[in-house]
């Protein structure tokens, strides 16, 4: 009777998710990372407590007016190829200040350099009223590459008014742009104890004996 003691391996599986900030822009003094056309531009409030908008601190903020489409577009493209990235999130804090309910800011995405765009992020629907105290909010998406099929090197965002009309305006701030890349890693786990001896002793008897028993 032969006795085959095999070492056994067991082969873990999991994954690691690393997020890594791409960009981040505060508007404290430029526009930074973006570019501004139509009727966005680079607002800086002088004051300070509510009246900061969006900031909540010096009051540089980038603002979308959406009586002549104002955009605020990236200037450079997101490799996101490049950096494996699974996923990439926008967030941002928003002030509107308007009379009407019926303005928009788009927030569009393109994979190819911004030759075309898409919307499918959604909207920020305006609300609030000239009060003197603004209308604070958040922003924040996240588009997955599964939903492309795959990333380029080529991507970008933009902030888009939408709606003419009577001037309105939009205070955007503290952009953050994040890619996640999640990555499946294996672990061999070769620490499993083997049999000892006395069980080696009775696994061989526990044979001997059933092997009697039969020839009885």
């Amino acid at each position: 009777m032969i006795f085959r003691i095999i070492s056994t391996a067991v082969v873990l599986f999991a994954t690691s998710v690393n997020a890594n900030v791409l960009m981040t822009d505060t508007f404290e003094g430029s526009l930074g990372n973006w570019t501004a056309q139509g009727s966005a531009y680079l607002y800086t409030h002088a004051g300070s407590g509510s009246m900061n908008y969006a900031t909540k601190g010096t009051g540089a903020a980038a603002v979308v007016c959406t009586w002549d489409e104002g955009l605020l577009t990236m200037t450079d493209d997101l490799r996101l190829h490049s950096n494996q990235a699974t996923s990439v999130t926008i967030t941002f804090d928003y002030e509107w200040d308007t009379t009407t309910a019926t303005r928009l800011v788009y927030v569009d995405y393109s994979t190819d350099g911004g030759r075309t765009w898409s919307d499918d992020l959604g909207d920020i629907s305006a609300w609030g009223s000239f009060t003197g105290i603004p209308t604070l909010g958040t922003f924040s998406k996240t588009l997955e590459e599964r939903e492309l099929g795959s990333f380029t090197d080529d991507f970008k965002f933009r902030i888009r008014g939408k709606d003419g009309g009577n001037p309105v305006t939009a205070h955007i701030d503290n952009i953050q742009i994040v890619g996640t890349n999640v990555v499946a890693v294996s672990r061999v786990k070769d620490d499993i104890p083997e049999p000892s001896a006395m069980a080696l002793v009775f696994l061989l008897l526990s044979a001997i004996g059933f092997k009697r028993s039969r020839r009885l």
